[in-house]
């Protein structure tokens, strides 16, 4: 694990931003590698959308420049209370925008959006106000620097997205900052909702967890779990993988619950994440969870998944 010790009050925010780029990059360039290996026009695991679409909507383009309304937002130019975009919206004007888009223009947009992120992380440091300065999300606000590392999650999502497409399988180290950003954004929703709850997402290998709130009785910390079966509540995956395309909703949660390929640790604790839907009930993945309560109905009314993370896109 690369965070030797745990990271509060603000989760990932509060490691150093040096750390913080050097991950988020290393996620990025590891997106871009595998979207240079595909056919464009090639189906992802996407109904109706091919690999130019998935790359697409991750890419920076000039009609959307979400990280210069991140900033403008931890800056103070603009309310992050105003109301959010319509990203599926936004995504589906994108798509149909670069239809026609060649694999050198979709790897220059790629190359754009990293210079972007870049630059996000560069100004928080010169700037440390704007680190934890809330920002926009379709969860709510949450500070910027949690935005900026949510990102791998997506990336990492929609690398395995593009495995019909010719792409290899996506680095450990991508699937790990993926599983990070998941347990990170988590504990920041639990944390402003005032969810007591101390979880762990593990894979083999380890995982992470992440505590609300934190230490100090405010905010969230996320820590790295050691290898072997979790000894707190806990959802475990066979792998990174999949763990993150069940909390996607790319496969069925019950059948994995079936085969044991997902398996819920101390059912009673993670029943504390429960009204974390009830407060955000558009959060992607919540009709897997609910799907998955029924499932285990006998056990309890609440599913073993965490919810999963907005749509980021720069």
């Amino acid at each position: 694990m690369s965070i030797e010790s745990v990271c509060g009050p603000w989760g990932t925010a509060s490691m150093p931003t040096p750390k913080q780029r050097a991950r988020a990059l290393t996620a990025w360039d590891a997106f871009r590698d595998l979207a240079a290996q595909v056919d464009p026009d090639a189906p992802s695991r996407l109904p109706g959308w091919n690999a130019r679409a998935v790359i697409t909507h991750l890419a920076s383009w000039p009609e959307a420049p979400l990280l210069a309304r991140l900033l403008a937002e931890a800056s103070g130019r603009r309310s992050p209370d105003t109301a959010p975009m319509h990203q599926d919206d936004v995504n589906a004007r994108l798509v149909d925008t670069h239809r026609d888009a060649t694999t050198e223009e979709l790897l220059a947009a790629l190359d754009d959006g990293r210079t972007r992120l870049a630059a996000a992380f560069d100004a928080t440091a010169q700037d440390p106000t704007l680190a934890l300065a809330r920002t926009g999300s379709q969860v709510g606000p949450v500070p910027l620097l949690t935005q900026l590392g949510a990102i791998a999650y997506e990336l990492a999502v929609h690398a395995l997205d593009l495995a019909p497409c010719g792409a290899d399988e996506p680095p450990p180290a991508l699937l790990d900052a993926g599983v990070l950003a998941l347990a990170d954004i988590t504990g920041a929703l639990a944390a402003r909702h005032g969810v007591r709850a101390r979880t762990g997402l593990a894979v083999p290998g380890g995982g992470w967890g992440f505590a609300a709130p934190g230490a100090d009785g405010t905010g969230w910390e996320v820590f790295p779990l050691p290898p072997g079966r979790p000894t707190l509540p806990a959802v475990e995956a066979r792998s990174a993988a999949l763990l993150l395309d069940a909390s996607a909703g790319r496969r069925a949660v019950p059948g994995l619950l079936a085969r044991r390929d997902l398996k819920p640790h101390n059912l009673p604790g993670l029943l504390a994440l429960a009204p974390l839907l009830d407060h955000v009930p558009g959060l992607p993945g919540g009709p897997a969870l609910r799907l998955t309560a029924t499932a285990l109905g006998s056990f309890g009314r609440m599913t073993a998944l965490l919810p999963t993370l907005p749509r980021f896109r720069p």
